[in-house]
């Protein structure tokens, strides 16, 4: 073989092998260009470690003395739970709060959730405004927590559109002196025992300030009457039912017999003031006893309202905590809100005055040993709703007209609550 042809041979066995050399090499490439893509792809699909921290805009109307304690107490007892959402509290002006509620649903300026007037939360539900809470599959386990009283408040068209947070309701005031020259020593059992004794006596021994629902609706229930069926839907049958005309009537024998007195109508001195020498009894909330050793000192104490019947009434007061509609972490905010129902957070707040929602602290420890809280707990156990409805004044308004005529005018009883329901009717729900 020449020296050319050698040459040649040689020099494409050199393009043979460089050829294969770079074939070879392409997968190792084309392996290596992928595996960043497939990292890549790994890391991508990997969950955060922790939650992305977001903050709940909570309102409300707290006091001094009770925002204090919810800041400085309640607050880390969340953050401790929670450190991934934090609670921007914000303190409203109580006088305007209603007022910028409703027009918050307008601007969509709503806070996450708020401690709202028990009066007002069918109202807002109503309007779209808040999430209804019974749509979650804990809440029939977490109903049953609380005193029906103060739940009934968050009721609207079948659905529960809100828990309740704080609660009060009306007990007897009782000067124990006047009790004693009426035979009775300290609170009476019954109202059979004190209207017998007070028969006798010749001058007032029992005062309501008017005749408004909160004033009137405890002795309304007391003495056996009833506004609606249990689902506030219906008036009819029930405000101007057999029982309800007796309760009325009731109450006007009882007036006649100057054993009864309503202050708007008889011009008498106010309870406050009369409970001092004059009235033997009269109804009122916890706030009375701001100074309960001061009381005891005037021979005033707090008793639960004697049965009639042998059954006790009283009427709810207090606000409901709720979640609004427009909140971007309505799951979060429900669970403030059930946070704020917990023993512990009630029993922290009824360091400052706030009465607990919840059946088991009725024979709580620290509820026991108060005299005040102890007897007003008990109470809440008999204690019934205003009707819960969007058309609360209008119902009040009917309520207040009604029983105008018959003690002011002396309508006749059944004729009026017939009239009375027939109004309600066309304002529930």
């Amino acid at each position: 073989m020449t020296f050319k042809k050698w040459t040649a041979l040689l020099i494409a066995m050199m393009m043979v092998v460089g050829t294969l050399a770079a074939c070879s090499s392409a997968p190792a490439e084309a392996t290596a260009a992928a595996e960043p893509e497939a990292t890549q792809e790994v890391v991508a699909s990997e969950p955060e470690a922790t939650a992305e921290p977001f903050t709940l805009v909570f309102w409300h109307t707290y006091g001094d003395g009770e925002e204090e304690q919810f800041k400085n107490v309640v607050l880390p007892m969340w953050n401790e739970l929670h450190p991934e959402i934090t609670i921007e509290a914000v303190r409203q002006d109580g006088g305007q709060y209603h007022e910028m509620i409703v027009t918050s649903f307008g601007t969509g300026q709503s806070p996450d959730v708020a401690r709202i007037d028990i009066v007002n939360t069918a109202a807002y539900a109503s309007q779209g405004g808040l999430v209804a809470l019974s749509d979650y599959e804990d809440f029939a386990a977490l109903k049953d927590t609380f005193l029906e009283g103060p739940l009934s408040t968050n009721l609207y068209q079948g659905g529960y559109y809100g828990l309740p947070l704080d609660t009060n309701c009306k007990a007897a005031v009782i000067n124990t002196a006047i009790m004693k020259d009426l035979g009775i020593e300290g609170a009476p059992a019954t109202m059979e025992e004190f209207i017998a004794a007070a028969e006798t006596r010749g001058t007032y021994s029992l005062n309501v300030s008017g005749v408004g629902d909160w004033d009137l609706y405890p002795y309304f229930w007391l003495f056996g009457g009833s506004l609606t069926d249990e689902g506030f839907t219906k008036a009819s049958g029930y405000l101007d039912g057999a029982d309800s005309v007796a309760a009325i009537q009731t109450m006007l024998d009882l007036h006649a017999k100057k054993v009864f007195t309503i202050r708007d109508v008889d011009g008498s001195v106010d309870a406050w003031d009369g409970i001092n020498s004059e009235y033997a009894m009269f109804f009122e909330g916890p706030w009375f006893f701001g100074s309960y050793e001061e009381r005891l000192s005037q021979g005033i104490i707090a008793a639960t309202i004697p049965t009639y019947n042998g059954r006790s009434a009283s009427v709810v007061g207090g606000e409901n905590i709720a979640v609004f509609a427009t909140s971007k972490h309505t799951d979060a905010a429900y669970e403030f809100a059930k946070f704020m129902t917990s023993e512990a957070v009630q029993l922290a707040m009824l360091e400052k005055g706030q009465l607990p929602v919840l059946k088991s602290l009725v024979n709580n420890e620290t509820v026991l040993n108060n005299p005040v809280w102890s007897v007003y707990m008990a109470q809440l156990e008999s204690a019934s709703a205003r009707i819960p409805s969007p058309n609360n004044e209008q119902i009040k308004q009917v309520w207040s007209d009604a029983m105008t005529e018959i003690f002011v005018n002396g309508a006749d009883v059944q004729t009026t609550l017939t009239a009375a329901a027939q109004q309600m009717d066309g304002l529930l729900g």
